[in-house]
């Protein structure tokens, strides 16, 4: 699977925005699609409710000070990198929720600020809502490394996690994630799913494109079960 021109453009703009940015354009996004009554926006996160009981989840921020200028990607081998720093995690994540929503699926949707700096705007958003606001059945976070992974931290059950290996995905261990703060405080169960990029938090960053749209097919197939059932 490879990026059409206008996918590859799409997300080469959203790693050039810093996290304000990011912010912004998701706010206007969000409104647009899902109403702006439907919408909580603060300076540490956004949040959309939707019409699917799932929360998608991805962090506004990179561990670059600066966006990067110039891309290289390798057409045979579908990587995309930046010797500036790519910034894939976590706007693979970004790229993935935006391109769900444009297949017209409406799961609720959490942005976070400053993951990259201990969870920031996760622990400002279960600071404010102890509760989740809407029903929620789930939450997934678009923002692990590689190609299969899916990592529960302390957010899982053996139910759950046999649920998620059944679109494709291989039970993996990480350390910390918005999911980690989230889940928790909430009592919900949660997963991170590979989006793709590996030799994160340094400048040998690099995306497999075929990874991160595996893993939106995968997570779009997550989406019609629950709609379904």
């Amino acid at each position: 699977m490879k990026f059409s021109k206008k996918e590859h453009k799409v997300f080469l703009n959203l790693c050039r925005l810093k996290q304000n940015g990011i912010l912004g354009l998701m706010r206007a996004t969000l409104t647009e699609k899902y109403g702006a009554k439907n919408v909580i926006a603060t300076p540490h996160y956004i949040m959309a409710k939707g019409s699917i009981p799932v929360a998608l989840v991805a962090h506004a921020d990179t561990v670059f000070t600066l966006p990067p200028e110039e891309f290289f990607f390798d057409e045979e081998k579908n990587v995309i990198w930046s010797p500036d720093g790519l910034g894939a995690d976590d706007r693979a994540g970004i790229y993935a929720i935006l391109h769900i929503m444009k297949l017209g699926y409406r799961p609720h949707i959490i942005i976070t600020t400053d993951e990259e700096s201990g969870c920031i705007g996760a622990s400002k958003l279960v600071g404010a809502y102890h509760i989740f606001p809407w029903d929620l059945k789930f939450m997934i976070q678009l923002d692990r490394r590689g190609k299969n992974d899916c990592v529960f931290y302390d957010c899982d059950n053996p139910d759950f996690e046999k649920f998620i290996e059944g679109f494709g995905f291989v039970t993996a261990w990480g350390s910390l994630s918005d999911i980690s703060v989230l889940a928790p405080v909430w009592g919900i169960a949660a997963t991170n799913l590979s989006v793709g990029y590996k030799e994160e938090h340094s400048t040998k960053e690099h995306l497999y494109v075929s990874a991160l749209l595996d893993t939106i097919e995968k997570t779009s197939h997550n989406l019609d079960y629950v709609q379904k059932h």
